[in-house]
């Protein structure tokens, strides 16, 4: 059930994996790095809630206490994170000293044991001057990068996490008929792209963005503000947006005024051909590349010139929209039970053609289950003109 008590039951319970990997590794504590950002964000978001809205922040948690600090650099961030956090409020701090120093100290008065102290996201956004302010303020301390053990846990997800991602999946799904219902000929994409993300904001997300492909490409981007929609246009349309407890999911749909001509409607066809294959091996124990391998490979049986890739075919996905691996950088990562997968299969053929498919999977032993009402007559829907 979807409510802030029991999100903090579950934080609660995510804390306490965490502290069994702190004692496996013999870590005193644990500081964690986050900036207000998509993609900087989840880690801090994973144990407190805080959502950020500007600057930077850290999180401390000692190993035996069930309570995480929240130390961010604004008083105005603060309080609005003391209105949303699972720690405790006063707990919640925003520093008159320096807030490395702050956070240095919480950490410190946990690290009287192995003085050893984890520090997640120091080797992805920690600058090098704040490096070395933590530096100097643990001196005599070990500064252990832990990240990829805090994304091991943080990549199987809680059953309170994925009914929160099938809640914004069955959103985001539905936010596809706000495209259909404001979409018309002359009208500006940026008022029909505006229209969606209201619709999806509605619910509680806080930020995101809706992007689009006119040229037969792969490549969505957010449209010029004075573009207008044209009778033949065939429109690959992206959403990717947080849920309402901070969740990320893409999705996409394609759609068009007149019926598609034969050729985008077998490109497309293939596109989900490859999505249906490769989910098939998305399964718990196989690795990227089998993913990988699966779209191209019915991409071309299929007859079509595959060149390469656009982006990754899926990567795992959370409270960050990437929470670690992807297909790219970690072809033989292996996939594990109730790891959430955002699935975009990113073959591109010859002079970059191709459709973006986006939705989100849950690795299953068996395969690959979608995680919303997104199912394959969803992928096109044709606009009255």
């Amino acid at each position: 059930m979807l409510t802030h008590d029991a999100l903090k039951r579950d934080t609660a319970r995510r804390v306490h994996r965490l502290q069994a990997m702190m004692r496996d590794a013999d870590l005193d504590a644990l500081i964690i790095t986050g900036q207000a950002a998509p993609g900087g964000l989840g880690a801090i978001r994973y144990i407190t809630h805080a959502h950020l809205w500007g600057g930077g922040a850290f999180a401390i948690l000692g190993r035996d206490d069930p309570h995480p600090w929240l130390q961010v650099w604004s008083s105005y961030q603060a309080v609005w994170s003391r209105n949303e956090s699972t720690t405790l409020p006063e707990r919640v701090l925003s520093p008159y000293e320096d807030i490395v120093a702050a956070t240095a100290n919480t950490a410190k008065d946990y690290a009287t044991n192995s003085k050893r102290i984890g520090m997640v996201n120091m080797n992805k956004l920690m600058a090098i001057g704040t490096y070395q302010a933590f530096a100097r303020e643990l001196d005599g301390y070990e500064m252990v990068e832990v990240t990829d053990a805090f994304n091991a846990i943080r990549q199987i997800k809680t059953p309170f996490e994925l009914e929160a991602i099938q809640q914004n999946g069955a959103i985001l799904d539905s936010a596809m008929d706000v495209f259909v219902d404001e979409a018309a000929i002359g009208a500006r994409y940026w008022d029909v792209c505006a229209a969606v993300e209201g619709y999806i904001k509605s619910f509680g997300a806080f930020w995101g963005r809706t992007k689009l492909a006119l040229d037969g490409t792969p490549y969505t981007v957010p449209t010029p503000k004075d573009l207008v929609m044209a009778a033949d246009d065939i429109i690959n349309f992206e959403i990717v947006y947080e849920s309402p407890y901070g969740y990320w999911l893409e999705m996409t749909a394609v759609f068009s005024f007149e019926p598609l001509p034969a050729d985008s409607r077998a490109l497309l066809d293939g596109y989900l051909a490859a999505v249906e294959a490769s989910s098939a091996v998305a399964k718990a124990g196989n690795t990227f590349q089998h993913i990988s391998e699966a779209n191209d490979n019915a991409l071309r049986e299929r007859g079509f010139p595959v060149a390469g890739k656009h982006t990754p075919d899926c990567h795992s996905t959370g409270l960050d929209g990437s929470d670690g691996p992807n297909s790219f950088g970690s072809p033989d990562f292996v996939l594990q039970p109730n790891m959430v997968l955002s699935y975009h299969p990113g073959t591109v053929l010859e002079n970059d053609r191709g459709f973006l498919i986006s939705d989100n999977f849950l690795v299953t032993p068996e395969g690959a289950a979608r995680l919303s009402p997104h199912h394959a007559d969803r992928y096109y829907m044709q606009l009255e003109g």
